[in-house]
């Protein structure tokens, strides 16, 4: 069970016209203690490009038919490496139980989706959330700490750098499972007995 928390969350992919909607609505709250962003004030033009953005991918968090907030990631230049974002719409609702289950979710996503070497999670040190998810979950390794990155309320907070520890994040039960290993052993033999045969009735032929 590893201390988890059952958080009662739902994820939902942004894939359609009405998820980008909802998505539009998390990206449009400004004053955020929750999101790694800081506090952001965001244009419709603005959060447009963000969810038209093809390097960006999102998925959102529901709680009891209540949009949250959202986790992204985006591809940076280096081949391999991600930045790993949550947006929260709803601090309140927000604990470090549901920052752990969503930030799993998403790097599940991810890790399934794409080649990933590297995923990096900046946190402000006003960020009591993640600041003790952090602390609680074994999922990231800080690697250092960056002065005056984040101003809200007139100011100036460092940031935390953190590196995902990919291992920790890696699905469970992920080797092929038994009856799937007998399957494809099945499948090896089926195509040699069919290229033996064809083999055999073009010698037959010729």
């Amino acid at each position: 069970m590893d201390g988890r928390a059952s958080t009662s969350i739902e994820f939902v992919p942004v894939v359609t016209e009405n998820e980008e909607k909802l998505l539009d609505g998390v990206l449009a709250v400004p004053f955020s203690y929750v999101s790694t962003e800081g506090s952001v004030w965001r244009t419709a033009a603005m959060r447009r490009r963000i969810i038209e953005d093809e390097r960006k991918s999102h998925v959102l968090v529901r709680r009891e038919a209540q949009v949250i907030g959202a986790v992204s990631w985006s591809a940076g230049q280096t081949p391999g490496f991600f930045r790993l974002n949550l947006t929260s719409a709803s601090d309140e609702a927000w604990t470090p139980e549901a920052a752990d289950e969503a930030i799993r979710t998403a790097l599940s996503m991810l890790l399934r989706a794409a080649e990933v070497k590297r995923v990096e999670l900046l946190v402000a040190t006003y960020n009591e959330v993640l600041l003790e998810y952090l602390t609680k979950y074994s999922g990231f390794i800080v690697e250092g700490v960056l002065r005056d990155r984040f101003f809200i309320d007139g100011e100036f907070w460092p940031g935390v750098v953190c590196r995902a520890d990919l291992a920790a994040f890696k699905e469970r039960g992920e080797r092929i499972s038994e009856s799937r290993a007998q399957l494809l052993s099945s499948l090896r033999k089926k195509t040699l007995e069919d290229l033996t045969a064809a083999h055999d009735s073009t010698s037959w032929n010729a």
